[in-house]
C-alpha cells in the first residue's frame, strides 16, 4: 500500500520556459534597479558640476563678454587675463545647498502642478531650474594683470579714476596700503562693481591688478 502511493507520485518539474522567464524577470529588475542608481547619481554629478561651474580659466585677451564700460588699459601689455565663473567662486555654498533643494523638491513640484494638466513637464522644467539656480553671488570675475609698465602708477590711477568716473562708477580709494601701493574700488547699480590695485617699481609701474565682478 506505501509503496502503490510513493510509486504513483509524479515529481512535476517547472517548465524550462517558466525559469528563463523568471530569470529574465529578475535580471530585468536588477538592471532597472541599477539604472535608477546610475541615473540619480549622473543626475547628482550634473547638478554638482552647475554649481561649481568651470574652473579658473587664463585668456589670451579680454573676452567679449568683458563689460564695455571697463577700459582695458594698454591691452597689448597686459601680462594675464584671468576668468572665474560665479558658480565656481561659491562652490562651497552651492554644494551645501543642494540637499535642502532635494528635500524640498516634492513640496515644490506639489505647489506648481497643474491640476487640470496631464503634461507635468512644464512643473518638472521649474524644478529643475528652482535646483539649478544658484543662492549665491553668481556674478563672473575677470582679473587682469600688468607687470613692469613704463607709465607712471599715478598716471595709471587717474586714468581709471577718470575713464569710470565718465561712466557714473562711484570711487572708495583704500587707505593704509605699504610700498607706496595705491588703491580704489568701484561700483555701479547695474551690479558692476570691482578694484584696481597698482604698485610702484624703480622706474614705472611694477605692479597692475584690475578685478571686475559683473553678471556674464
Amino acid at each position: 500500500m506505501r509503496q502503490d502511493i510513493i510509486e504513483n507520485v509524479e515529481i512535476v518539474e517547472p517548465p524550462i520556459e517558466e525559469l528563463t522567464k523568471r530569470h529574465s524577470s529578475l535580471r530585468k529588475t536588477c538592471l532597472t534597479g541599477s539604472g535608477c542608481i546610475v541615473l540619480f547619481i549622473l543626475a547628482i554629478a550634473l547638478v554638482v558640476r552647475i554649481y561649481i561651474g568651470s574652473g579658473p580659466e587664463t585668456l589670451k585677451s579680454v573676452p567679449a563678454y568683458f563689460p564695455k564700460d571697463i577700459p582695458s588699459y594698454a591691452p597689448d601689455n597686459i601680462d594675464q587675463i584671468t576668468h572665474i565663473s560665479g558658480q565656481y567662486k561659491n562652490r562651497s555654498i552651492e554644494i551645501a545647498a543642494i540637499v535642502p533643494k532635494i528635500i524640498l523638491s516634492p513640496l515644490f513640484l506639489a505647489l506648481n502642478r497643474d491640476p487640470s494638466s496631464t503634461n507635468n513637464s512644464h512643473s518638472f522644467k521649474n524644478l529643475w531650474q528652482f535646483i539649478a539656480t544658484p543662492v549665491g553671488d553668481n556674478r563672473d570675475t575677470v582679473q587682469i594683470e600688468w607687470k613692469d609698465m613704463d607709465a607712471d602708477p599715478n598716471f595709471v590711477i587717474s586714468y581709471y579714476k577718470t575713464e569710470l568716473g565718465k561712466r557714473n562708477f562711484k570711487i572708495t580709494d583704500t587707505e593704509g596700503l605699504k610700498n607706496n601701493a595705491q588703491e580704489f574700488s568701484f561700483d555701479r547699480e547695474d551690479h558692476i562693481d570691482g578694484s584696481l590695485y597698482v604698485e610702484p617699481g624703480k622706474s614705472g609701474t611694477s605692479y597692475a591688478d584690475l578685478i571686475v565682478n559683473f553678471v556674464k
